[in-house]
């Protein structure tokens, strides 16, 4: 898949489709981690939300900013 769109205000290139993609991704990651911080989740939710982090970091290789 290829994104190249760029958002453009008043002229100015904000960020391309990969950068909020990339933001998007990052902001989950930080959710999933401020979750992970609470300590009254139970062993298998805990594993639940480690996987989830894991794969949604992963894709930010995919999408990380050059």
């Amino acid at each position: 898949m290829n994104l190249e769109v760029i958002i453009n205000q008043d002229g100015v290139c904000k960020k391309s489709d990969k950068d909020i993609v990339w933001g998007a991704l990052m902001n989950k990651c930080r959710q999933l981690e401020r979750i992970l911080d609470k300590h009254y989740l139970s062993p298998m939710q805990i594993l639940a939300l480690q996987d989830e982090y894991e794969r949604t970091f992963a894709l930010t290789e995919k999408y990380r900013r050059n």
